[in-house]
């Protein structure tokens, strides 16, 4: 199944290739947090709607309950989709950009087999991989210390924690 999805990944990535946008626009608005280097290999999509896997592998990964919600984003691989409700939010973006740096860090077999796990056993809105995206572009939104997004998503999969406050007593502050 895993490389079922990868292929629809690849398809879908390649279908929007030529409408990509280098995330490198949001430079001056995430320094500190993304480096350019990383905005510059990070794309987002804007459409009239977010492409959706197929049905029959939505039913067999047991994800019908997560695209039966509206879906204003979603990260495959380096880009990500957005609606055009979503594409003026930064807030979207910067969450969507901790996806792609959960996907850099744990390659596409982990981070699929990740989310997959994470979903079935604490549902969308307990799992580690998104509590880690929305705890750090709340820190983000509130204007809190500014940190390095990618190590510090280097050091949560490492210790497997779940929880973005967790970093203040290793020193990522």
């Amino acid at each position: 199944m895993l490389d079922t999805i990868r292929s629809w990944v690849n398809e879908t990535n390649l279908h929007f290739a030529t409408s990509r946008r280098p995330c490198t626009e949001f430079k001056e608005l995430f320094a500190g947090y993304f480096p350019e280097s990383f905005l510059a290999r990070s794309y987002y999509v804007e459409v009239p709607e977010v492409p959706l896997p197929p049905q029959e592998y939505v039913s067999q990964a047991g994800l019908d309950d997560l695209f039966d919600r509206s879906v204003a984003g979603l990260t495959l691989d380096d880009t990500y989709y957005l609606t055009p409700s979503a594409a003026n939010n930064l807030r979207i973006h910067f969450h969507e950009l901790v996806h792609v740096a959960q996907w850099q860090q744990l390659g596409y077999r982990n981070f699929i087999s990740r989310y997959l796990e994470e979903i079935s056993i604490y549902g969308y809105d307990q799992m580690p991989l998104e509590r880690m995206a929305y705890d750090l572009d709340a820190r983000f939104v509130a204007g809190g210390p500014v940190v390095d997004v990618r190590q510090t998503v280097r050091k949560l999969l490492e210790d497997n924690a779940t929880d973005v406050s967790l970093c203040r007593n290793d020193g990522l502050e």
